[in-house]
């Protein structure tokens, strides 16, 4: 059985990592608001920039692009967005262990990776990572959805890859984070997930072409998939670490309370013995005198 020493340094322990984690929780709870408000702030754009993308594929007979063409290879790479640190509960492993499942259905794919647990992982799993993107999840920008959409358009032009996953994390609620895979490339009506709300089914002309319009819209498009992945990533990540630390929290209150009251029985049995040895003491000592007080008398 421990003894009050040991339970008082693990009391003041538990409450050292209590502060930590309750600090922690509070950061991130602070840092999903910022991310959800970045995702309010940007989606009327996008959305609008995605319904006219699809509306074009929906009423274009003859479109020209080589971002919606299909290549007939089959080399697949995969944008995978994870966490750059864990302590985010089962975050990082459900949306890399989605990644890596997809991964073995493809026979020749391409690894890029944002986040430092996600390079972390494929390294441990003895994959190459082709290209990476640090930092890029902390505190998502445009800037660097833009960065990434332009790497990646370099790649695909050159011919060196036919099709275009992204593979993170959408934040459906705050106590629900669901990992998603979505193609990014080549780009299909049935991928763009927006509604189309005309009824009309002909041709519309587009001026000056639709390949022209095509060509100013696709890029918007990836930057927007990019940058709101990157979002609900984010967003996501400090969800579940805010559930992990709150957690956390429930758990070391309750092993506080336990511990104290340990303490306390621990400290009022020493004072009890502390007071039966003060008391046995007295009456060994009262007796001891009675004693010699009566043997004085009997030789007097």
């Amino acid at each position: 059985m421990a003894d009050i020493t040991e339970i008082r340094h693990r009391i003041k322990s538990i409450q050292d990592t209590h502060q930590i984690t309750k600090a922690m929780e509070l950061i991130s709870v602070s840092k999903m608001r910022k991310s959800m408000a970045k995702q309010s702030f940007s989606s009327a754009y996008f959305d609008s920039v995605r319904y006219t993308l699809k509306d074009i594929m929906r009423h274009s007979s003859d479109i020209r692009n080589r971002y919606v063409q299909h290549r007939p290879h089959d080399r697949t790479a995969y944008v995978v967005i994870a966490g750059d640190k864990g302590l985010a509960g089962a975050f990082n492993n459900n949306v890399l262990g989605l990644a890596w499942k997809h991964m073995q259905t493809r026979p020749l794919h391409y690894v890029v990776t944002i986040g430092q647990m996600a390079r972390a992982f494929f390294e441990s799993k003895q994959q190459s990572v082709d290209l990476e993107f640090t930092h890029a999840v902390s505190n998502p920008t445009l800037h660097d959805a833009r960065g990434i959409m332009r790497d990646l358009l370099e790649l695909y032009d050159r011919n060196l890859m036919d099709e275009i996953y992204i593979v993170f994390t959408r934040m459906r609620s705050t106590s629900e984070q669901v990992p998603e895979i979505v193609k990014l490339l080549p780009i299909e009506e049935k991928d763009i997930d927006v509604e189309v709300k005309s009824t009309y089914t002909g041709d519309i002309c587009y001026d000056p072409s639709p390949k022209e319009v095509l060509d100013v819209l696709v890029p918007q498009y990836l930057v927007g998939m990019i940058y709101s992945a990157l979002i609900h990533s984010s967003a996501s990540e400090h969800a579940a670490r805010m559930i992990a630390m709150s957690n956390a929290n429930h758990n070391a209150e309750k092993m506080l309370d336990t511990l104290s009251l340990e303490y306390n029985r621990l400290r009022q049995s020493a004072i009890t013995s502390e007071l039966l040895d003060l008391t046995s003491g007295k009456f060994f000592s009262e007796n001891s005198l009675h004693q010699k007080a009566n043997r004085h008398g009997k030789s007097w």
